[in-house]
């Protein structure tokens, strides 16, 4: 029974549209954060959005905050 919820839920999800990654740019340095890829090294798995990164995440090149991260435009 839970198999059988497991893949139901599974093609409900796939089904969904997913919304893009999108890119965050440091303002002071240039560091890209990609959802797509995320940042492994930091202990962030592929895929995670930015909302999800912790708010105490600082910039692996410069140290400055999330805030200082403004959305790339594609």
């Amino acid at each position: 029974m839970i198999e059988q919820v497991k893949e139901v839920t599974t093609e409900i999800a796939a089904s969904q549209p997913q919304a893009e990654f999108r890119i965050w740019q440091c303002a002071l340095c240039g560091f890209i954060y990609d959802e797509a890829e995320g940042l492994p090294s930091e202990g962030i798995a592929p895929g995670t959005r930015w909302e999800d990164v912790p708010d105490n995440w600082v910039c692996p090149e410069c140290s400055v905050g999330k805030a200082d991260f403004d959305m790339v435009e594609v």
